[in-house]
């Protein structure tokens, strides 16, 4: 298939999904934006993607950027023409869109046909009004309708009941996201959630504060980048006390490797996030065999298994009770050791990008007619 994609090229998982569609001999076209929407993460600094973007650029058919200074929800529909235009200069057999929204809503403007979506979180739990009636509208439509994950999955069918949706984790690399021997001390929590408010970093924050002053030595890491970033660090500053602060980095952005790198040198992987689909952060940090500590929301427990107790889950706002998780994490060596490699398996069993793709084209050659 020659497969135009739209996609955002900061996403560390947009990229890799390209990748393996590349890889399963498919030609694939990505299109994005010049610039970025106000409040989005995933750009970042400039250098952090353009290692990967080059590597990417190298592997696929084209990358392709719709010009502009355009960074209001509108662009979506006034930028359709351009994209249509994009569209048929590649010339493909399906436009796949990674992302419901604007990336959905700017697929169907298009015209281009036919065109699949792939759905993954706010694009369909926190959408309402107009915007879900004109979502609804073009998943219905669509060739192929992907959800991240079962609960996921459930959310969309009722969201979109005439959609033909298919349940597909998007799934990580496990080669890539793979265990380490990490120094036993001192204990690393590793958030690589983005700083928005829906992923909640602040609340690591006050529960690091009530955290007691005999715990074992410990370090904190965000890697990610994003608007809540300054506030975040600054509540860090007022209520953390010095060697508490001292024990917390925060690093604005990595790259691809960096990410790898940070993973496989911590031991507990931390995510309060107020809702998700299926998190690729938590699959990755699964896939390195950390130990999770995350909100109790339906998308995280499908990943943590009570007879196993392969992780814990939290409430909100409960910063005490977060403590204590931490706290538990922090001290239970042994119990980390025990299931870090029952936390890989899941995803070699469940969550194998590879195999997700491959089922994905498969699905998408048969949704438009090229596979009997």
């Amino acid at each position: 298939m020659r497969i135009a994609m739209l996609m955002s090229l900061g996403a560390s998982w947009a990229r890799e999904a390209a990748l393996r569609f590349s890889e399963l001999g498919h030609d694939v076209h990505a299109v994005d934006f010049d610039t970025e929407v106000l409040g989005n993460y995933l750009r970042g600094r400039e250098d952090i993607h353009a290692g990967a973007v080059a590597k990417l650029r190298a592997r696929l058919g084209g990358i392709h950027l719709i010009p502009g200074t355009d960074i209001s929800q509108w662009r979506y529909l006034r930028q359709a023409p351009r994209f249509r235009a994009i569209c048929r200069s590649i010339d493909p057999d399906v436009l796949l869109s990674l992302w419901g929204g604007g990336f959905a809503m700017m697929s169907y403007a298009s015209g281009i046909r036919p065109y699949a979506v792939y759905v993954c979180g706010g694009d369909i739990l926190r959408v309402s009004g107009m915007q879900k009636a004109v979502s609804r509208h073009v998943l219905a439509r669509a060739a192929a309708v992907f959800a991240n994950g079962k609960y996921f999955g459930e959310k969309t069918r009722a969201f979109a009941p005439r959609a033909s949706v298919h349940t597909a984790y998007l799934g990580v690399d496990p080669d890539r996201f793979r265990p380490a021997a990490a120094p036993p001390s001192p204990v690393v929590i590793i958030c690589t959630r983005g700083f928005t408010p829906v992923y909640n970093n602040s609340y690591l924050i006050e529960a690091i504060a009530l955290l007691p002053a005999d715990v074992p030595a410990f370090r904190v890491v965000f890697t990610s980048a994003g608007p809540c970033l300054g506030e975040t660090r600054e509540l860090a500053d007022r209520i953390l006390s010095p060697e508490r602060r001292a024990s917390v980095e925060f690093f604005n952005g990595v790259s691809d490797e960096g990410i790898v790198e940070q993973l496989r040198s911590a031991h507990v992987y931390t995510s309060v996030s107020r809702y998700d689909g299926t998190s690729i952060s938590l699959l990755e940090a699964l896939a390195c065999g950390l130990f999770p500590v995350l909100s109790d929301i339906p998308p995280n427990r499908e990943w943590i298994d009570s007879n196993v107790a392969n992780g814990i889950l939290v409430p909100f706002d409960r910063p005490a009770d977060y403590a204590r998780s931490l706290q538990q994490a922090i001290v239970a060596a042994s119990w980390r050791n025990r299931v870090a490699l029952f936390n890989r398996q899941l995803i070699l069993d469940r969550a194998d990008g590879r195999k997700t793709m491959a089922f994905v084209a498969s699905t998408l050659e048969q949704a438009i007619g090229l596979r009997n």
